[in-house]
């Protein structure tokens, strides 16, 4: 099946805008206030009292100390897995279903699918890296052959290897198409990091604040376009799939 850019662009900005879409976005500027919150904090508690003392252009970091803060944001780091996995399945339904929240999105074999995904993430995060690293094209190759894995674990309920099976099979035929999306969704990363950098002159703080705002944002309307896509290329959405039952 031929994936429709311009029906999975409008569509996946629909799918963003519902209520389906504002909940993950909610959960996920959650999830990033709190990492990186966290994350900071442990980089600040590790800073020289005087340089700490001037901000040192870190940013926003929550009031914790180091062994705390290092906590959390693992703890944080793990949870964004599972927000990432709920987000997939609210925006891979019907059109028509996404006003509605499910229970079960939020709780079906979430400890399987949890494990799946993370092993799905460490992988991509190697592999596309190590790609990008040696040369711009396997990169790329494989960042849009396996962009359906997580939509796979989340949505079909597949182990590791079956959802870069399945990710690879909906991609074949559509890779152009679907490099397109890349691309885009590069663009807009770029215009999105622009315009959180304008509240950095305000302070680190604000600055980041605004960037994860703004960033969680782009990431659910992404998110939206690469539902739509998965549905179209799997001929149905998570609704009309017996094993969301």
């Amino acid at each position: 099946m031929a994936l429709q850019l311009g029906k999975a662009i409008g569509r996946g900005a629909r799918r963003s805008l519902s209520v389906s879409g504002i909940v993950a976005l909610v959960l996920m500027i959650c999830y990033q206030v709190l990492f990186v919150g966290s994350f900071n904090a442990v980089i600040v508690d590790t800073l020289p009292s005087e340089v700490r003392s001037g901000d040192a252009g870190i940013g926003f970091a929550l009031p914790l100390s180091t062994e705390v803060a290092a906590g959390l944001a693992v703890f944080a780091l793990l949870l964004g897995i599972g927000i990432f996995l709920v987000t997939a399945r609210l925006l891979a339904r019907d059109l028509s279903d996404l006003s509605s929240l499910p229970g079960n999105l939020f709780t079906r074999r979430l400890g399987r699918a949890f494990l799946s995904a993370l092993v799905v993430s460490v992988v991509l995060g190697v592999a596309i890296p190590i790609g990008f690293a040696f040369l711009l094209v396997p990169g790329l190759f494989l960042a849009v052959s396996l962009q359906f894995a997580v939509f796979a674990v989340a949505v079909e309920d597949t182990g590791p290897i079956e959802a870069f099976r399945r990710s690879w099979g909906l991609a074949s035929g559509n890779r152009w198409r679907l490099l397109a999306l890349v691309v885009l969704f590069g663009v807009i990363g770029a215009i999105g990091g622009a315009v959180g950098s304008v509240f950095a002159f305000v302070s680190p703080s604000a600055g980041q604040l605004a960037s994860l705002v703004i960033n969680s944002v782009l990431v659910i309307l992404m998110y939206g376009i690469i539902a739509d896509s998965f549905v179209q290329l799997r001929g149905g959405s998570a609704s009309a799939t017996s094993s969301l039952a």
